[in-house]
């Protein structure tokens, strides 16, 4: 009789919850039909769709108000992602990302919009910006470079080939996962992935999979999609990748070092406005003459300003000729950074402001 009790108690607490979670479905839909009607008002006045201080009041009205048992932090999480989901059907986003999905882009493009827009996969980098670049998408999202196999060459390439702008960045951390359809090590005769995730997990292939034949794919849900359809194929993708493609984990975590982050850049037509904590990225080409590159960095140090990354790239265009990358510490709107960047560009043959954006936080996504 006791033991029948709380079994009754349970079934009868999830009822509730099953009842709370459809006035939470219903409310939420009332919301976004609300923000609807609003989208339509703003767009007959020609009021701004963002709005951050109305948005931020929001918030904190209701973290006043709040008697828990949910924390401040949970609170701004649910409430960011039922704002932007309003903004977004005020105005739909399409962004678009380095497919199949599941991939790391796709990923880190659901984190950083939090889910709100409409997603579309492209077959490679060179889409992604193509499809931004002819407005077919709003944004792209592409992966820059990785904490342990260093720059991601093609996307820098692109950007000598696109006029976008840099809007964003997202870092995200990659754990990656060995993926077959039975799960079971016997059967991998081959593996298949991108070319950065087969070097993050390098060492563990070469001590437990000697054996097997390596291919490189476009993205790591690519090389999942290949082994959905053999037996004998093992991707190294996401944990995400598995509950889409139906695949079992062979291994997880076979990446060679901890502490793997991915940076993501948001691709667009518009820079945002100085927050206070942004980061600047420029190319730059200089002649191939003894100490160039020494000279368009001079302004850098002389108004010490922290740099924060400098990458080259062959320019493709004439031998031995190369565009540099570079990263700066603050808003290409801030007076000094406008005077350095002019200073670097009368020792240039040419310069591209890429994007001012700001320094991504970690708690914006959770994280």
């Amino acid at each position: 009789m006791n033991e029948k009790k709380p079994m009754h108690d349970l079934k009868n607490l999830r009822h509730q919850i099953d009842g709370i979670d459809l006035e939470i479905l219903n409310l939420i839909n009332q919301r976004l039909e609300i923000g609807k009607k609003v989208g339509i008002i703003k767009k007959e006045t020609g009021s701004r769709i963002l709005d951050r201080s109305r948005e931020r009041k929001v918030i904190e009205k209701l973290s006043k108000i709040n008697k828990g048992p949910s924390n401040k932090e949970l609170l701004r999480y649910i409430f960011n992602v039922i704002i932007t989901a309003t903004r977004e059907i005020q105005k739909p986003k399409t962004i678009s990302f380095l497919g199949p999905e599941a991939s790391y882009s796709h990923i880190a493009a659901l984190a950083h919009f939090k889910h709100s827009g409409e997603f579309a996969e492209q077959p490679n980098l060179y889409e992604v910006f193509r499809e931004v670049d002819k407005n077919q998408s709003h944004f792209g999202v592409v992966p820059v470079e990785n904490s342990i196999e260093g720059a991601v060459n093609h996307t820098l390439d692109l950007f000598a080939d696109f006029d976008l702008k840099i809007c964003a960045e997202h870092y995200e951390p990659v754990s990656l996962d060995l993926l077959s359809i039975t799960g079971e090590a016997y059967d991998v005769k081959k593996i298949y992935s991108h070319p950065q995730a087969l070097a993050q997990c390098k060492n563990f292939i070469k001590k437990k999979f000697l054996h097997a034949k390596i291919f490189e794919t476009a993205s790591t849900s690519k090389a999942a999609l290949l082994a959905s359809g053999d037996r004998n194929i093992a991707a190294v993708a996401s944990r995400q990748a598995a509950h889409i493609y139906e695949l079992q984990t062979v291994e997880s975590k076979i990446e060679d070092y901890s502490g793997n982050i991915t940076r993501f850049l948001v691709l667009g037509k518009d820079m945002p406005e100085p927050t206070g904590n942004d980061k600047t990225s420029i190319m730059f080409a200089t002649s191939h003459v003894p100490g160039a590159l020494f000279k368009a960095l001079e302004p850098v140090d002389r108004a010490r300003i922290n740099m924060l990354k400098l990458e080259s790239r062959p320019t493709r265009h004439q031998n031995w000729s190369y565009y540099f990358f570079l990263d700066i510490d603050g808003h290409k709107q801030d007076r000094l950074i406008a005077k350095t960047i002019e200073e670097i560009k009368n020792y240039s043959l040419s310069l591209k402001i890429l994007g001012s954006y700001p320094v991504f936080i970690k708690e914006e996504y959770g994280g």
